[in-house]
Formats: structure tokens, sequence, C-alpha cells
């Protein structure tokens, strides 16, 4: 497990910075309206439209940890290197509390050092792909803007939906004090405009569970008349969860509706139904491009198997309740991702970013999954069990190379830029440079230029360009 996450902080460091840091650290004259709107008000009363009115929190957070790290870190290596540092340092963080977050989810334990925890966090730590399958079933992107807008929200919606799954397992009611609930409605305004994915997320789960209870209840009293059964179901669910995921799923609309009048790409749209037609091109390109995805899938199918025909004890027959929900929950979040809105970027509507957190669901069921036949299976059965989960795991260790210097000219260019006497400055790297793609006109660079300066990288703000094609 070390080694591994030393090896993923290795790869992180290699990265090359990305196009849209400056104008959300800054943040520039579009992105303060965010900062200056949190709740996204004005959408509603003055029919505003700007950037991603629906990711406050995300970009709050972004913005404050590079306003401070670097300069932290400056204290011990170059300001140039602090960046790098910065960003590597942010991602592994994140990964290590994904590992950990999943672990308390698979085995129920808070103790690290469990033996059950320490397993399972072996077994998760390989699908977490820094390069390998990363384009398919990422969680940590390489950019640090998406880093801080796609897993750090996908954390924080963990975090949330733990203690209910926890009462879940150990058969218990969740009834938080009315302290906790709103400690609980506050964290609901925190996750739903932070990040794209969360609201969606959030509507459906809350939909659910809502759903599940309510039939589950409904069920009980045969003999009551219709209204009597619905009456008694919705008064048979916890209020405290009611109002908490009744909230969840209202917030997560309202977050919805924000995100519909972002102003980015707003005028690169296509029709709902070509989007829809372009769903299924997007998962096949995901499982037949290489082989993370189709074996992860498989792998969890192998379990699933496995379970159902030896070992469907109460706790077997839970992991497949679990998977079944898993299912259910993909589904309907692969059916409303086209109403998302559309990016160029991502062609086919589904891609490794967009359904991150399905891709969390199948690392935390096979993880589960395989604990338990682990703890389970007997005899020789156990031994060519442990041989085919080791060689799951080596696949992706293997996949994962290092890929050092991807950001060595980068590097390169903002020292050249940092030691140049001009205030424009043509680079003399053809690769990127905190941009998506080449930089040919200087004044696109205004804003990077004025956060190399915030950072002390250079004296004075430097513009810069380049006239070579880019390269990768």
């Amino acid at each position: 497990i070390i080694s591994d996450i030393g090896f993923s902080f290795l790869q992180h460091l290699q990265k090359p910075l990305d196009g849209d840091m400056a104008e959300c650290i800054l943040p520039s004259k579009e992105y303060q309206k965010i900062f200056h709107d949190p709740l996204g008000i004005s959408v509603i009363t003055q029919d505003a439209s700007y950037p991603n009115p629906n990711r406050f929190f995300c970009y709050y957070v972004f913005s404050k940890y590079f306003k401070s790290i670097p300069f932290f870190l400056q204290s011990f290596i170059t300001p140039i290197e602090s960046i790098y540092f910065a960003s590597a340092l942010a991602k592994i963080l994140i990964q290590i509390f994904f590992l950990l977050l999943l672990g308390f989810f698979i085995t129920g334990s808070r103790n690290i050092f469990n033996k059950d925890f320490l397993i399972a966090i072996a077994l998760i730590t390989p699908l977490f792909q820094t390069n390998g399958y990363r384009s398919y079933m990422g969680i940590i992107d390489p950019s640090i803007t998406y880093t801080f807008s796609y897993a750090l929200p996908c954390l924080w919606l963990l975090v949330f939906y733990f203690p209910f799954y926890k009462a879940y397992i150990n058969e218990k009611k969740f009834t938080p004090n009315i302290f906790i609930i709103i400690i609980l409605i506050g964290f609901t305004i925190f996750i739903s405009l932070n990040g794209p994915l969360n609201p969606g997320v959030m509507v459906i789960i809350s939909m659910l569970y809502l759903f599940h209870h309510f039939k589950l209840n409904y069920s009980i009293y045969q003999f009551a008349t219709t209204s009597q059964k619905i009456t008694i179901a919705i008064k048979s669910i916890p209020k405290s969860h009611l109002i908490l995921f009744g909230f969840a799923g209202l917030m997560s609309l309202y977050s919805l509706y924000l995100g519909s009048k972002s102003s980015i790409y707003l005028d690169v749209k296509i029709p709902i139904s070509e989007r829809y037609m372009r769903l299924p091109e997007g998962i096949y390109y995901l499982i037949s491009q290489k082989i993370g995805y189709p074996l992860l899938l498989i792998m969890i199918g192998i379990n699933a198997f496995l379970i159902y025909k030896f070992y469907k004890t109460i706790e077997g027959n839970k992991i497949l309740n679990l998977l079944k929900w898993i299912g259910i929950f993909s589904l309907f979040y692969i059916i409303l991702l086209p109403l998302g809105g559309y990016r160029p970027y991502r062609h086919d509507i589904v891609r490794y970013d967009s359904i991150m957190p399905i891709t969390l669901a199948l690392i935390f069921i096979y993880g589960l999954s395989t604990i338990f036949l682990i703890r389970n299976i007997k005899n020789i059965r156990n031994y060519i069990y442990l041989i085919v989960v080791i060689a799951f795991s080596i696949v992706y260790t293997l996949a994962d190379k290092l890929e050092p210097g991807r950001n060595d000219c980068e590097k390169q260019a903002l020292t050249q830029l940092a030691n140049s006497k001009d205030n424009t400055v043509l680079l003399n790297s053809d690769y990127t440079v905190m941009a998506w793609e080449n930089i040919t006109d200087s004044t696109a660079s205004s804003f990077n230029a004025e956060l190399l300066q915030y950072w002390g990288i250079t004296k004075g703000k430097k513009l810069y360009y380049q006239i070579a094609d880019k390269k990768e």
C-alpha cells in the first residue's frame, strides 16, 4: 500500500499544469461572479449567466489551496517546483482519503491497522490508475482543476452517505439529533454546489432510498386501504431521513438548474436525442479499448456468481442486494447523463470523468465481495481464488507506468519566462504551458501571467506566446 501510494505521488508529480487554473484560482472577471454569488441567487432573480454557477465550493477550496500551500512549500523548494508539488500533494491526499473511506465502507472498521481493513485497501489500491487505464476508469485526473471539480466532490459524497450505509450494514437505525441534522443540511448545501457530478448522484440516491423505504413499509400493511398504506408508508420513514434526503433531492435539482444556465459552451449545443444516440458509443469505447473496465466487471461477475452459488448467507445476500442497487443506480445515472448538457471534449457523453460515481461504486463492491470470499472460501478453492485476485491486481499494477518527464518542457518554459527580462516572451517550448493548447497570442496568457507573478515565479507580469505546434 505504501509503495503504491509513493509511486502514485511520483506519477502525479510528473503531470503538467492545466489551462483552467489561472481563471479559477485568481479568479478571472467571469469566475468572480461565482465567488460573489455562492448560492447562484442571481441566476434566479436576474437571469444571470456565468461559468458553472453551481460549483462555488469546489472553486473556493481550489482557489484557497493554491493561494496558500505553494507559499508554504516555497520555504523548502523553488517557486516553480512548489506548484507541481502542491498539485501532486493535493492529488495524493485525495487518493489516500478515497482509499480510507472505501476501506471504512468495505469493512465497517475505523481501525486502519485492522487486518481486513488493510487487505481491503491493498485490493482496491491498484484500481486507482494514474496512467495505465486512467482514460477509461480514472478517479484522480491529470488536470488538477478537474481533480478538485470531480474527484474531491465525490469524496464529500462518500463522507455524507457513510453513516446511513453503516446503519444499513449493522441493521441499526441512524437517528441523528437536531444538531446533527442541521450540520448535515449545511453539508448538503456544500455538496450540491460542489462539482458537476454530485447533484445527479444525490437526486438518484434520494429517489431510490425514499422509494425503497416507501415500498418496504407499504407492503407490510396488507389489510389496510391504499390511502392508509400510503400514509403509513410515508410516516414510517424516519423523519430525519425524510428531511435530509428530501432536502438533498431539492438542493440537487436546484443545482442542476443552475448548471443548465452556465455560460460555458452555451453556443455549443446538440439535440438531446443526439446525445442519447451517442451513449452506446461512449459505453462501447470504455469497455473495448483497454481491458481495465471489462476486467473489473468480469471480476465482480465472478464474485457475484460464487456468492450466489455457494455463499448465500445473510452477509452474502446483503452484498448481492448492494450489487443490485448499484446496478439500478448506474442505469438511472447513465440514462440521466445526457440531460447534463454537452461538452465538445466529451463527445460521446460517457467518459471516465462523467461516470466516476459508477466507477467508485464498482471499486467498492469489488473490494466488499472479494473480502467476503477471502474470509469464506476454504481449502484448495481459497488458494485458486487468491491466485486469481493477485493476478487481477498485478494486471492493474503493471499497466500503471510512471511516464517520467511529462512536465519537463513546461518547467523549462517557466524557467525561461522567470529568467527573461522582457515583458513579452517567445517561449522555446513546443509543449503546452499552463494551457490546453499552444498560446500563439500573448494576450491570451494574461491570466496565467498574473498567477505566475502572484506565486513569485516571475517578477512582474510577463506575457508569453509560442509558435510551434502543440505536443503532448
